[in-house]
């Protein structure tokens, strides 16, 4: 009799077991489920923008180190806003190395978003704001790319141009990183050379290795 009691629990307890695991196995895709770790899911680190108790001002969002500059291609820019910053960099600043026809592609994008409305799409001084016959004040046209003055001018004055402003032409430091800069730069120019020599745009200009040999990442 006892054997026989003792076959109904384990048989009991085997069915049991057995509906626990099948019911594991199914829920419905509209629970979440049970969180037995919810440490794990919920995470209980600060948010960005949330509120912080441990901070005098209660700012989770902390500012910069003094003194620092984020990582990756904002770099420092070693050229004084003086006319002998201009000057030195016309002499030292160069093509860095890693530009090819990639970045000339890149510039032509980022000249046509940021440029072409003042400079035209070919640089000639064109662009919308200049010549829309619906604009009541006109922006005064900038000059050609292709006039005297700019034609041969050293790619060090134009990054420098376009990295602090030049007369009516604000910073584009703030929009555009260094690499972006560079490639704005690379495609101008080879709008120059193609101007003079009739070559095709791609891989005309040709990188010149400095200093700044490689691209920031």
């Amino acid at each position: 009799m006892k054997r026989i009691i003792f076959i109904k629990e384990i048989l009991a307890t085997a069915i049991i077991c057995l509906f626990i695991f099948l019911s594991s196995c199914y829920y419905p895709k509209s629970s979440p489920g049970w969180e037995y770790m919810p440490d794990m899911a919920n995470s209980i680190a600060s948010e960005t923008n949330m509120e912080n108790d441990v901070f005098p001002d209660s700012m989770g969002q902390r500012p910069p180190v003094p003194g620092t500059i984020p990582r990756g291609v904002y770099e420092p820019f070693h050229y004084s806003m003086n006319l002998t910053g201009y000057d030195s960099a016309g002499l030292y600043l160069h093509f860095p190395a890693w530009l090819d026809s990639n970045s000339l592609t890149e510039g032509q994008r980022l000249f046509t978003i940021y440029c072409a409305v003042c400079h035209g799409a070919d640089g000639k001084g064109d662009g919308t704001i200049v010549t829309a016959a619906e604009l009541k004040n006109p922006f005064p046209p900038p000059p050609s790319y292709f006039s005297d003055a700019l034609i041969n001018l050293p790619e060090g004055k134009m990054y420098y141009s376009a990295h602090y402003g030049k007369n009516l032409m604000g910073p584009y430091s703030k929009l555009l990183d260094h690499n972006q800069l560079w490639e704005v730069v690379y495609y101008i120019k080879s709008l120059q050379k193609k101007s003079m020599t009739g070559a095709a745009p791609a891989d005309s200009t040709k990188a010149t290795a400095s200093a700044d040999t490689t691209k920031k990442k």
